[in-house]
């Protein structure tokens, strides 16, 4: 019989290696990025797909957000917050995926600081990705009734911290991509 002790242990080293292997390959993007030069036919097809999977990883990342919103604020249930999750969470990642794969083939300006500002954006959306699942399991134990409001105040303000800590990162990312591309 597991106890809650190990079970909570299985966890944290889980996390532990999902943060190495976020780390690792936003690691190997960036270097891909510094030593391939696509042709320009596979640049087109390496930028679809980037925005392809913004769309994707972006939207599911809002429409869990927008869930936990409505929970937070009474209009929903921590079941509905729950099934958005898990539901979503395959979009998110399949989509930080694609961003990461096409991105090595985009040719960034690594010297430019904005460039690196966006590079630190998607490194702390995905750390802030992977800690979020601590959040998600803890919020598994809870009755499907459980209002935001009961938790302690130290969980709630993590919640909200983390939750502005993703839409930060992903819109600084986003708009220096944007501007990256126009300018």
């Amino acid at each position: 019989m597991t106890t809650i002790k190990q079970k909570q242990a299985r966890r944290r080293r889980g996390r532990a290696v999902a943060y190495g292997a976020v780390s690792a390959a936003w690691a190997l993007t960036v270097w891909l990025s510094a030593i391939l030069s696509p042709p320009d036919w596979l640049h087109g097809v390496a930028l679809f797909v980037h925005l392809a999977s913004l769309v994707v990883g972006l939207g599911a990342v809002l429409m869990i957000e927008w869930h936990a919103l409505l929970w937070a604020t009474g209009w929903s249930t921590v079941r509905e917050l729950r099934q958005a999750d898990r539901t979503m969470i395959l979009p998110v990642w399949a989509g930080l995926g694609g961003l990461l794969a096409s991105g090595a083939l985009l040719e960034p300006d690594l010297t430019s600081t904005p460039t690196q500002v966006k590079l630190a954006a998607v490194l702390v959306l995905s750390l802030n990705g992977v800690a979020l699942t601590r959040w998600t399991s803890d919020l598994a134990r809870l009755p499907p009734t459980a209002r935001f409001r009961a938790l302690p105040r130290g969980v709630r303000t993590w919640f909200v911290v983390s939750a502005l800590v993703s839409q930060a990162a992903w819109w600084t990312a986003v708009l220096i991509g944007l501007l990256n591309a126009t300018g």
